[in-house]
């Protein structure tokens, strides 16, 4: 097998009560002048070993001393990342003089200097990771953690028990279990003491309300509808709102 096929293990007990001391150490580092917090820097040594401990991992491929718009939406993706514990973010960042920094890494996932910063997706189990072609903005990179890795990271106006049960709701196939998910969803808005969170449910509501009226056929429209509207001319209260309506949708296409 080659080093590039890498196909992770579950490590053993011992193991990993090694590693959360390790992790602790390398969260609060500073990355090349720059700290990110919740993002781990990796070299070929941490990266073998650290690897095996996730379901998930998203690496940033970069230079050192990275810096500007791409890095910063980065740091928000690993700052929305850091409380799940099947998922990893870190960075592997490379220096072509003196020493070579991480060079090495760079070579073996075919990382050209030119086209810093990649992201790549590690998932547990499958020899090659993939590659991240979409736009560099964090709640893009998010959402594709989430639908190709199949961990939850927080998309804003994003609820995780909200998109558990949209995610049942879009499996379902038996109209009356469809309807019991909606009554689910609709009696646990009272639990919400946050505004913000009220606001959220009331649309996973209003989706699945709309599903049951119009069927699978409306989340590719209506999401084609919202982004069309995004485009347009329209105050930021209302850019957020339909950022939240988008992000909410997506959570029904992904099982669709």
């Amino acid at each position: 097998m080659k080093r590039s096929e890498l196909v992770f293990r579950f490590p053993t007990a011992w193991q990993f009560a090694a590693f959360v001391g390790v992790l602790f150490v390398l969260t609060i580092v500073v990355v090349d002048g720059k700290e990110v917090k919740g993002s781990v820097p990796l070299d070929a040594w941490t990266f073998d070993k650290i690897m095996p401990f996730f379901k998930v991992a998203l690496i940033k491929f970069d230079r050192v001393f990275a810096h500007g718009d791409k890095h910063d939406e980065f740091a928000k993706v690993a700052e929305a990342g850091h409380k799940n514990r099947d998922l990893l973010i870190a960075e592997i960042n490379s220096a072509d003089f003196a020493e070579k920094r991480n060079m090495d890494m760079h070579e073996r996932y075919g990382i050209n200097k030119d086209d810093v910063p990649v992201l790549k997706l590690f998932i547990r189990g499958k020899p090659v990771p993939l590659n991240y072609t979409g736009n560099f903005l964090a709640d893009d990179i998010k959402r594709f953690i989430k639908t190709m890795g199949g961990v939850w990271i927080g998309l804003a106006a994003c609820l995780e028990e909200y998109d558990e049960l949209a995610r049942l709701f879009t499996l379902e196939q038996d109209p009356a279990k469809q309807r019991a998910l909606l009554a689910e969803a609709e009696g646990k808005v009272t639990d919400l003491k946050d505004d913000d969170e009220k606001r959220s449910a009331k649309m996973y509501i209003q989706t699945m309300k709309k599903l049951l009226e119009k069927g699978k056929d409306f989340i590719p429209g209506e999401i084609k509808r919202v982004e069309k509207l995004q485009t347009d001319k329209i105050s930021n209260t209302k850019k957020e709102e339909l950022k939240s309506r988008f992000n909410i949708l997506h959570s029904f296409k992904e099982e669709l």
